[in-house]
């Protein structure tokens, strides 16, 4: 354990690392036994993740460090990605079925032509399942996936990329007014995407998707509306008054236990119903819908401002 990671090989990184990448084996079991991924594939993903990590960046390399890194590690997600790139039938179901739609809306808000969109997502499926050979192996942009974010972020950011790519390709053909017009597509696709036009495809995690966001915003703002008086009430108090649990409970004449029960059960409400309201109003599965949530965690949503813009209801 004392052999510094940058000097390490995969082997070394597993033997000594062998507690925290078994840990994460284990809570992928389900997923494991139904893809037929083995424990030495896994551990080869996990540690190629760290080590490439590790020596591409700042990132320390002491064992405390090293299993930080590993626990942040979307495990479920990289399963999936390896059980695919093998090339297993039911990893491809559940693939499709999880995030092909979100895939979809992000090519058709890219392209604003669904002819186009669908020609994009075949184009970046056939990168993803890995058409080009290496003897026996596919090659799959898959193998590029580093689980450090979610699996549904980093494909919206392969569609991206592909876009950006394939319209680099073709506006030498184009008239000048088109790709002038594709350069200030390209400008404000940077600025939604945290200026990461040319950001490496093997990290392109840490990029947001603003329509998701929007989304999240004003499904979470509806949400809040539509919450009973008291609630709302409760949440204005709490979030945008920044009152205290006992300070609210004084004003409301219970104890601040009772507030906390109130409040907790208010948020657990209004996060169903924006669940309910991305899935019923903007069309979104489970994966997505899981991402929206991801997004409003990792960005801090300014709860204040949404408890605001529906505090003239209470």
């Amino acid at each position: 354990m004392a052999q510094p990671l940058l000097l390490m090989n995969i082997d070394d990184f597993i033997s000594g690392y062998d507690g925290p990448i078994r840990a994460l084996w284990k809570a992928t079991t389900a997923t494991t036994d139904r893809y037929g991924v083995t424990y030495r594939e896994f551990a080869e993903r996990l540690a190629t993740i760290v080590l490439r990590n590790t020596r591409s960046s700042a990132n320390g390399d002491s064992p405390d460090e090293v299993r930080d890194q590993l626990s942040m590690l979307k495990s479920h997600e990289i399963c999936l990605a390896i059980a695919c790139e093998k090339g297993n039938e039911g990893a491809w179901r559940h693939f499709e079925t999880e995030y092909r739609h979100s895939m979809q809306g992000a090519a058709r808000s890219l392209t604003r032509d669904e002819a186009e969109a669908e020609d994009l997502i075949q184009f970046v499926f056939g990168e993803l399942y890995g058409i080009r050979m290496d003897g026996d192996r596919r090659l799959s942009k898959l193998s590029h996936y580093s689980g450090r974010g979610s699996l549904g972020g980093w494909l919206r950011a392969v569609i991206y990329q592909a876009f950006i790519d394939r319209k680099r390709q073709t506006s030498r053909f184009e008239q000048v007014e088109e790709v002038e017009d594709f350069d200030r597509l390209a400008n404000a696709s940077a600025a939604q995407f945290n200026g990461a036009l040319s950001a490496p495809m093997v990290q392109p995690d840490e990029i947001d998707d603003s329509r998701l966001r929007r989304a999240t915003e004003q499904a979470l703002a509806q949400a809040f509306e539509e919450a009973g008086s008291r609630d709302r009430l409760l949440l204005n108090y709490y979030y945008f008054d920044d009152l205290t649990l006992r300070e609210i409970g004084l004003l409301m004449g219970v104890h601040e236990a009772t507030i906390s029960r109130w409040l907790a059960r208010a948020q657990r409400e209004v996060k169903h119903r924006t669940e309910e309201i991305l899935q019923q109003s903007y069309g979104m599965r489970r994966a997505e819908i899981a991402e929206c949530l991801q997004i409003a965690a990792r960005t801090e949503l300014d709860v204040r401002k949404l408890v605001g813009n529906v505090k003239g209801h209470l």
